[in-house]
């Protein structure tokens, strides 16, 4: 089996060294304001030094998350900001921004790009541009499909990063807008609320047909699916959690490392007992353990979107106990104090949660808790936070076997050799040896002072010791040993830097950030539309582009909507939908080369540039467009007229703003449908009427896309209004 990367979290110094110490092969962090976590503060520009001294100390790599959009004003803060890192010798950068990717390319020769999967790259026409902008790995969308995975590494050779573990987005990855439009917090700026997260109800006809977290993603666990990730071509097994606690990250990590060594050197391995240890350190529920690997619909947890942990036991009885409460608990675990537990009633609605203080065992399975809070018999316990489970977890050290020789001649120096693999460290003292007068200096001593050289990093195993009877203070001794400490630290970590990319730092950005992009604007407005759009109501003028966004991916429906457009206006355009897995492209292949060549493209992908070669192309709303380096890289490709992202006014000329219509907050491949009914495409149970509606009794529309499969798409209902003179982007569908 090749050899595959275990990729970790890290959002403080604690869960690095809990993601280093259970064999983490790689770790994933950010600093300053252009990470996607943007509460995770602890890596600054001043300690980022020392955490990657402390990764490439066990060979671990690390890799800096700037996985946002970021604007022109930013840039020469997010340019300094990657030249500390590159000189801090971080192995590589995940970015989301390709604007930002077009300039690190041009300004930091040889720098590594991951392709952040805020990026959307999910097929393999969008990996093969990824390839082209300079990235050497793609961090893929979750939407992307087994067969999609295996293609683009047959077909571009790409490392492919997956994520494997931890929350999953709801929303198609770098297109979710819903905390940004909503709320103005982007998640494309690292402020996500997690609105996803909320309860909603569904009305189909205006008829209530159910509610709960109906957006909410069940967690990731593809641990069943490991072998076959990594014989589809995934190099790169991700977790995902910088925003979880330690404990999370370290168990996370051991029971990746135990699946992946227990693959590679088919030894037995627990599979259940694995993903028991993963339910208890976070979990909403049942895992999703296929992601969309294979048409999974089983996307949505709606009944809960916390983490719920593992059954494992009911209240027997509550007794009252002075100021508090005695919970007798039946339960399969033994409880221990720092436990934390949460409470169900029978249908599975949380009524409590606490952690666990003093603990009584009042008989088989059986303890007794105390709490201020009054709880009711025969609720169900779940246990959220096992103590025991974490401290093993958090408590396991790696360690750097060294093997050392100790010689001491009378008139000389000591001298000591230590090797690590193929490195070997050569120390003479500045202590002259003496002849021992009384006592000398024996090898019990030698032993016990350097095979304590710094405890929680290596394990010495000496030997040779050659003592020719001298006498060496234990002071001499204790030096040499913190001398050593850090010069063997220094070897390792600088032999692992030796071989990292010589990148090349520049002198200053000017010549860059002075480039302006020349954009001529073609159209007056661009008008959307669909199949049901009366363009007899439309007020066109002539140099208006009127752009088809079909919901039915069907040749002859096009076709016919496409002529009843030129016969109004000189200028069509089809826009090309946001995800498209290896079938849809087939088709969309198909339907592109039918029609017209003069039809514009407005693409929403990075995989629809495959097009340049035969049509003019319109870079489309959520290609994200956050600065002039976005348009300058798509230039490159033939790209001529531009929509900028629908979170922020333009800030260049001649670029299309969107103005009008009910906006589209995310895209997500699952079925809401089978969400709500149960049902299969057999019996399917679409309605065009579909709407959620939250707690604050703010609508939201869902509209469907059907390719090959069906996508959706979830919208304001609120009207954005705000038309222009020229240069509208004007949705008129709904």
């Amino acid at each position: 089996m090749k050899k595959v990367e275990l990729l970790a979290p890290s959002g403080d110094l604690e869960s690095l060294q809990a993601a280093i110490n259970n064999g983490a092969d790689a770790v994933y962090l950010g600093l300053g304001d252009f990470n996607a976590r943007a509460k995770s503060t602890y890596f600054t520009t001043e300690n980022i030094r020392e955490n990657i001294k402390l990764a490439h100390l066990f060979g671990v790599k690390v890799y800096i998350t700037i996985n946002t959009l970021v604007t022109d004003d930013e840039m020469p803060r997010f340019l300094d900001l990657v030249k500390t890192c590159v000189l801090a010798k971080a192995d590589a950068f995940i970015v989301q921004d390709f604007g930002c990717a077009y300039l690190l390319k041009n300004l930091f020769p040889n720098i590594e790009l991951h392709a952040s999967t805020q990026m959307g790259i999910h097929n393999v026409d969008g990996a093969r541009f990824a390839k082209s902008l300079g990235f050497s790995r793609v961090v893929l969308s979750r939407e992307a499909t087994l067969q999609d995975i295996i293609q683009i590494k047959q077909e571009t050779g790409l490392e492919i990063e997956y994520f494997v573990q931890g929350a999953l987005c709801v929303a198609f990855s770098g297109n979710c807008y819903f905390s940004a439009l909503e709320h103005n917090q982007s998640g494309n700026r690292g402020k996500c609320l997690q609105l996803c997260r909320l309860p909603y109800t569904a009305y189909l006809d205006n008829k209530n047909v159910g509610s709960g977290y109906l957006l909410s993603a069940r967690d990731l666990c593809l641990m069943p699916n490991i072998e076959e990730l990594i014989n589809a071509g995934v190099d790169s097994f991700k977790i995902e959690g910088r925003l979880r606690r330690a404990g999370y990250v370290a168990q996370s990590v051991a029971s990746y490392r135990s699946a992946i060594d227990s693959l590679s050197q088919n030894k037995q391995f627990d599979l259940n007992s694995e993903i028991d240890k993963l339910k208890r350190v976070f979990s909403r529920g049942e895992f999703n353990y296929s992601a969309y690997l294979n048409n999974n619909d089983k996307i949505i947890n709606k009944l809960n979107q916390n983490h719920s942990g593992i059954l494992i036991g009911k209240i027997l009885k509550v007794e009252k106990f002075k100021d508090l409460f005695k919970i007798y608990i039946q339960s399969n675990h033994h409880l221990t104090t720092s436990d934390g537990l949460k409470f169900y009633n029978a249908q599975g609605v949380e009524v409590d949660s606490l952690g666990v203080g003093n603990v009584e065992i009042v008989g088989k399975n059986t303890y007794a808790i105390f709490t201020k809070h009054k709880l009711s018999p025969e609720l169900i316990v779940h246990l959220t936070l096992d103590k025991k489970l974490e401290d093993n977890a958090i408590n396991n050290k790696r360690k750097i076997n060294l093997n050392l020789e100790f010689t001491a001649q009378q008139n000389k120096p000591f001298n000591i050799k230590i090797n690590y693999k193929d490195l070997q460290l050569n120390y003479s003292s500045d202590f002259i040896c003496q002849p021992a007068k009384t006592t000398p200096t024996n090898t019990q001593e030698i032993t016990e002072i350097f095979t304590n050289l710094d405890l929680n990093i290596f394990d010495v195993k000496i030997t040779k010791i050659d003592l020719e009877n001298v006498f060496i203070p234990k002071s001499a001794l204790k030096q040499a040993r913190r001398d050593l400490q850090e010069k063997i630290k220094d070897l390792i970590i600088n032999n692992y830097e030796s071989k990292l990319r010589n990148v090349t730092i520049p002198q200053n950005y000017d010549t860059y950030l002075s480039k302006t992009p020349c954009i001529v604007a073609k159209f007056e407005n661009i008008l959307v539309i669909n199949e049901k759009t009366d363009l007899n109501k439309i007020n066109i003028k002539n140099n208006d582009l009127i752009a088809l966004q079909p919901e039915n991916w069907d040749f002859k429906n096009i076709e016919n909507k496409l002529k009843n457009i030129k016969n109004l206006s000189n200028f069509m355009g089809l826009v090309l939908p946001t995800i498209a897995n290896f079938k849809d492209l087939k088709i969309i292949d198909e339907i592109v080369q039918k029609i017209d060549k003069n039809v514009y493209l407005v693409i929403n992908n990075l995989y629809g540039l495959k097009y340049a070669n035969s049509h003019n192309l319109i870079a489309g709303v959520d290609l994200n467009i956050y600065n002039k380096f976005a348009v300058l890289s798509l230039q490159n490709y033939g790209v001529k007229q531009f929509v900028w992202s629908k979170e922020l006014k333009p800030k260049l000329e001649n670029v299309y703003e969107f103005t009008y219509g009910h906006q589209a907050l995310m895209h997500f491949a699952h079925c809401p449908f089978k969400t709500l009914f149960e049902n299969t495409c057999a019996n399917c149970k679409f309605g065009n009427n579909l709407i959620y509606k939250g707690n604050n009794d703010e609508k939201y529309e869902i509209h469907r896309t059907k390719i090959s499969q069906c996508y959706f798409t979830l919208y304001q209902n609120k009207l954005t209004n705000k038309i222009k003179m020229k240069l509208n982007y004007i949705d008129l569908r709904f």
